[in-house]
């Protein structure tokens, strides 16, 4: 009962793209009684379907930035070899405190982030409803204009201005951005 509880919540974790991990390590450790290297190579395993299914979902909505984790994802190979070298070379109570300790700042960080302020540059919904429908109405040149030079668009902005672009020209668009 309790791994399909476990499975349950970090698998809703997963998918939001937060880490099931810091969920289902822990878990596995404390409800299941499973040492830190079992934990590991159990959550390595569970992240494999979870993170594909998130993938999918991610790349439809156009959240996947490949020319990002392309040079990501080649050295997160060469890293992941090294640390999981590491980490089974290592006592399972030790890697279990680093662990404890990376959660522990993780929460802290977050605990005291400051929300980021609204830069002066930001631009409010008025002036972005406008700047939308001047981008739905340009031509292909214009949109690209808009689209590289206007400052104060938030990431969420981009998206949506991006949902009213024509994909057939999108490699004229990432040409420019290049």
């Amino acid at each position: 009962m309790w791994v399909l509880v476990i499975g349950f919540l970090s698998g809703i974790i997963s998918g939001m793209g937060i880490g099931g991990g810091t969920i289902l390590i822990p878990a596995l450790i404390l409800i299941l009684h499973l040492d830190q290297h079992q934990a590991q190579g159990v959550n390595l395993i569970y992240f494999i379907p979870t993170a594909v299914v998130a993938l999918i979902t991610h790349t439809k909505n156009k959240n996947v930035l490949w020319k990002t984790a392309k040079p990501l994802a080649l050295f997160g190979l060469a890293a992941a070899a090294a640390g999981s070298f590491l980490a089974v070379s290592l006592n399972a109570d030790l890697l279990r405190k680093i662990f404890a300790g990376f959660l522990f700042f993780m929460g802290l960080s977050e605990v005291f982030k400051k929300k980021k302020e609204r830069g002066r540059d930001d631009l409010n919904k008025d002036e972005f409803s406008k700047l939308k429908l001047k981008f739905i109405q340009a031509n292909l040149d214009e949109k690209i204009a808009i689209y590289t030079q206007t400052p104060g668009l938030t990431t969420p902005q981009y998206k949506e201005l991006l949902q009213n672009y024509p994909y057939q020209q999108l490699d004229k668009l990432e040409a420019e951005l290049r």
